[in-house]
């Protein structure tokens, strides 16, 4: 038979090894107070509070953006993950996508922004979608594709003509020179008041070595562009190497020099004045002032009936007579024309010899009358060649002229 201290024992054991697996499986102890019926039924109707398992509640693309935002300036990386999770909820999220292309584009990933941009742009076309794109294509290497996307930024947005000006002047810095010409002169016929588009079509115009235009395009630049010192300095470096003639910029032909109020070449004697007149009829100023570097009365208004006279006889002989023609032409015969002068408005040309074909000691001059604004240039030439020579000469000097504004 068990005594009672027996038995007390083993209830000890049982109740310690109950406690033991109790405590080993985590669960609350058990409570071994009697208590009433009434804090009984009290306790049985509190909820039970919920496991928590240490996993993180789901997060919607609005608060995956603002942590991204958040973590931008410190750690851009876990930033750009946490936009593209966002995406995945918002693909659409064209505000956000701009966010992280702008954070890749301060990282230097030029791609990893244009693939951000690029997409943007084919969803919205928007006239700011076109100006990320241009540049950023432009930043990562790809010019043309840039000046191409700002040609279809201007189709798209047709009053917005700065996307010209930007492919013009993409175009310039790579080098495509022509096509850049070109559309910077389409800008310039939609914006003519913008300088910089003068500017930038000078310099082109400079680059190929075409002085007078490139000076006539700084020129106008510096009008638009008051105290603006790159055109400034543009206009002081063409005008260096040019002749400063009665208020025009002469770029000189090869072998010709400066001399007061004039031009020199050591070839043929040749030498070139420019006068002004203030008015009178170009014809007629063109004429008298050839005259007056020709021998008296050579020119005179009855001999120049007699010179067309006999031209036409002569003309007229070569075609009855070829082996007499040519002993006529063996003579000295006066040469005289007069007329208009191509490719300038109301300019107007005359040109005097002492002989129609080279000879020694003979005397040419040429003069071309050049009405401008209010006033009337005068352009002499005169030497001991035959008077075409001087016309040629003149139409090249002409032609690297810029005039006064």
């Amino acid at each position: 038979m068990i005594s009672n201290k027996t038995l007390s024992g083993l209830r000890a054991r049982r109740l310690a090894l109950v406690m033991v697996i109790f405590v080993g499986l985590n669960l609350p102890p058990l409570s071994f107070s009697q208590g009433t019926a009434g804090e009984k039924a009290e306790q049985a109707q509190k909820p039970a509070a919920a496991p928590s398992f240490g996993v993180e509640e789901p997060k919607g693309a609005a608060d995956l953006f603002r942590e991204a935002r958040k973590l931008a300036p410190t750690d851009p990386i876990g930033a750009g993950r946490l936009y593209e999770r966002g995406f995945m909820l918002k693909p659409d999220a064209w505000t956000e996508k701009r966010e992280l292309a702008a954070l890749y584009e301060k990282q230097q990933q030029w791609n990893l922004a244009l693939g951000q941009y690029e997409a943007i742009n084919r969803a919205t076309e928007s006239a700011e979608s076109f100006t990320d794109l241009v540049r950023m294509l432009e930043r990562a290497g790809y010019p043309r594709a840039a000046a191409t996307a700002a040609r279809k930024a201007y189709t798209k947005h047709p009053g917005l003509p700065r996307f010209i000006f930007l492919a013009g002047e993409i175009l310039q810095k790579y080098g495509a020179q022509e096509e850049a010409l070109a559309a910077l002169q389409e800008y310039q016929k939609i914006a003519p008041g913008d300088g910089k588009a003068l500017l930038l079509i000078g310099s082109i115009y400079e680059q190929a070595g075409r002085l007078a235009d490139a000076l006539r395009a700084y020129l106008s630049a510096e009008k638009l562009m008051k105290n603006d010192q790159e055109t400034a300095l543009a206009v002081k470096r063409l005008r260096s190497g040019a002749a400063f003639v009665e208020g025009l910029t002469i770029f000189l032909a090869p072998g010709f020099n400066v001399e007061k109020n004039g031009l020199s070449h050591a070839e043929g004697g040749q030498r070139v004045e420019v006068t002004v007149k203030t008015s009178g009829n170009p014809a007629k100023l063109a004429l008298e002032a050839a005259s007056e570097m020709m021998p008296p009365g050579l020119f005179t208004a009855e001999n120049l009936a007699n010179y067309e006279q006999s031209r036409k006889m002569r003309e007229k002989l070569v075609s009855i007579d070829p082996a007499t023609a040519k002993t006529i032409d063996a003579m000295a015969f006066p040469f005289y024309s007069t007329g208009d002068f191509p490719g300038m408005t109301g300019a107007k040309k005359a040109l005097l010899s002492t002989s129609e074909s080279a000879r020694p000691g003979m005397e040419s001059a040429v003069a071309i009358a050049v009405p401008h604004g209010s006033r009337i240039f005068i352009f002499l030439w005169r030497a001991s060649m035959p008077a075409p020579e001087g016309e040629k000469t003149l139409t090249r000097l002409i032609g690297q002229t810029v005039w006064p504004f």
